[in-house]
């Protein structure tokens, strides 16, 4: 019998050795997990902010492109870029009012305004925080006016592209 205890504590050792290390192997595999998914994260949030900026300012030139429907400003002398909209009021009235997007204190702002009322940087909506933006018309004889937008992540992630402007 003794024989047989001693088999069955190393049974018991082995058993419980397989045990720890199939115990140790998880938590080591969830832990690379974690880390492969929080770098991910990380990863498609700086992204975002950059690209966020790009497509906002994409889609809205698109959905302006109409002879003078778009045009460079400034918001108290910040460089801007306004999109000039009309809708209907009560009583078949018309009111003209203006977009305004403007870089200021790392971030993107969207400002929506009448059109008689003088744009302040204060007034305007945070879109996507930057570290640096910029915005310039480009004209080329033969060709379409084009947007050059650039933005930077707050981590320094630059990201360009030229918008073109079809209706001018």
């Amino acid at each position: 019998m003794n024989a047989k205890q001693k088999n069955h504590s190393i049974d018991s050792l082995f058993s419980f050795l397989l045990l720890l290390v199939f115990f140790l192997f998880t938590v080591f595999l969830a832990q690379m997990g974690s880390a492969i998914y929080k770098s991910g994260v990380s990863h498609l949030n700086e992204n975002y902010t950059s690209r966020t900026a790009i497509a906002y300012l994409t889609e809205k030139v698109r959905q302006h492109d109409k002879t003078g429907s778009i045009f460079l400003t400034s918001v108290e002398d910040l460089p801007a870029i306004a999109f000039f909209d009309t809708t209907e009021e009560a009583e078949g009235k018309t009111g003209a009012f203006l977009t305004y997007v403007y870089f200021s204190d790392h971030a993107l702002y969207e400002l929506f305004v009448r059109e008689s009322t003088v744009p302040e940087k204060a007034l305007g909506t945070p879109i996507v925080e930057l570290s640096d933006f910029d915005i310039k018309e480009i004209e080329e004889p033969g060709t379409d006016p084009l947007l050059s937008v650039t933005a930077v992540s707050p981590k320094g992630e630059q990201l360009s592209t030229l918008i073109p402007i079809r209706s001018r």
